[in-house]
């Protein structure tokens, strides 16, 4: 798939995992969407699974942007204190769009907090029973590179598209297959 067919499906607000090799230009296009989004006044949330990657993209981490934090899972009582916290509360309920960049990184249950917590805050908005709250999600990243990180005493760390979200949210792949890094047949490796 070409830059410009991700690009017209992230613009019709499908759910959108975007991927592929090294150098096939999965950030430019997500920065693209990112200019598109801003040109047409529509709320992001810019986030990353590490803060290097967020930097990168303008955003924060999908931990602070959420208010997860480390949490591997939150409780109702917890779900509500959450509620509390405006500064979350308010992002997350204006946002039209979520972008996550290196997603490979992300564990797989807590994507599924990510659609916990967001069904929460968004359920005034009667989106409750869609995935993460009926927000438009486009993820970014290579499962070929960095697995989540295990700490001991953590549950079993499986890649994001093990996850529950992950399923229900019918995402669309989107595999870049053009090579933008590498102009030369022998520096490109297949």
């Amino acid at each position: 798939m070409t830059q410009k067919d991700a690009l017209d499906i992230m613009k019709m607000g499908n759910n959108v995992f975007i991927t592929g090799p090294a150098g096939s230009g999965k950030t430019f296009v997500v920065n693209e969407y990112i200019r598109y989004l801003k040109d047409h006044d529509v709320s992001i949330g810019i986030t990353a699974s590490t803060g290097i990657a967020a930097t990168h993209m303008g955003g924060v981490t999908i931990h602070s942007w959420s208010g997860m934090g480390v949490k591997d899972d939150m409780n109702e009582y917890e779900l509500e204190e959450l509620l509390e916290k405006k500064y979350v509360t308010k992002k997350v309920q204006s946002a039209h769009v979520l972008i996550i960049d290196e997603i490979s990184m992300l564990h797989h249950y807590r994507l599924d907090l990510l659609d916990k917590i967001m069904r929460k805050i968004r359920r005034k908005d009667m989106s409750e029973d869609k995935p993460f709250g009926g927000v438009q999600i486009v993820l970014c990243g290579d499962f070929f590179q960095l697995p989540p990180v295990r700490r001991a005493g953590e549950p079993e760390a499986y890649f994001a598209y093990r996850s529950k979200a992950w399923k229900e949210a019918n995402f669309v792949i989107c595999y870049l297959e053009e090579q933008h890094r590498q102009k030369d047949d022998v520096s490109i490796v297949v």
